[in-house]
């Protein structure tokens, strides 16, 4: 009975400690993402610039009615070398580029990336926002909770490329 209660009381513990949610200035978590065009991309390839993360997927709405204010921040800063603008989705990439077709999305596009998504979106929110600054640190975390206020993105983004 003893170890029976132990046992259940080890693995609480342990799942609880795996479940800890991300928090400004922790280091990003490794990924490795399958991009539409062909490639991939690691923590290794983003060394020294700034990531933005958008968690989302194709047939959630928010996820989408946000697409043209963030095709204007990539826009804003399309001239600079230091900055990666990556959307890791759930979708098979079938999906997501019958959708691009219709809905132009200037991110460069990961796909299938649930796995990537659970590390850093624990409570699997959608859209949910990172940014990563150039030490590899978060500095922006956006899971839902401030309804995509781009005001704010922003301001990291620029904050994050001053570091």
């Amino acid at each position: 009975m003893y170890k029976t209660f132990l046992c259940i009381t080890l693995f609480i513990s342990f799942s609880t400690a795996s479940q800890k949610s991300l928090r400004i200035n922790d280091t990003a978590p490794n990924f490795k993402f399958w991009l539409t065009d062909g490639s991939k991309l690691t923590n290794n390839d983003t060394k020294e610039k700034v990531v933005v993360f958008k968690f989302w997927f194709t047939s959630c709405m928010p996820c989408l009615t946000d697409i043209p204010k963030l095709n204007r921040l990539v826009k804003e800063f399309d001239k600079r070398d230091d900055i990666l603008f990556i959307a890791p989705a759930l979708d098979r990439k079938p999906a997501i580029e019958k959708l691009l077709k219709i809905r132009p999305f200037n991110f460069r596009i990961a796909y299938s990336a649930m796995d990537v998504s659970q590390k850093f979106n624990k409570k699997q929110v959608y859209p949910s926002y990172f940014v990563i600054n150039k030490k590899g640190k978060i500095s922006y975390i956006d899971s839902g909770t401030k309804q995509s206020e781009f005001k704010d993105l922003r301001k990291a983004v620029i904050k994050a490329l001053k570091m």
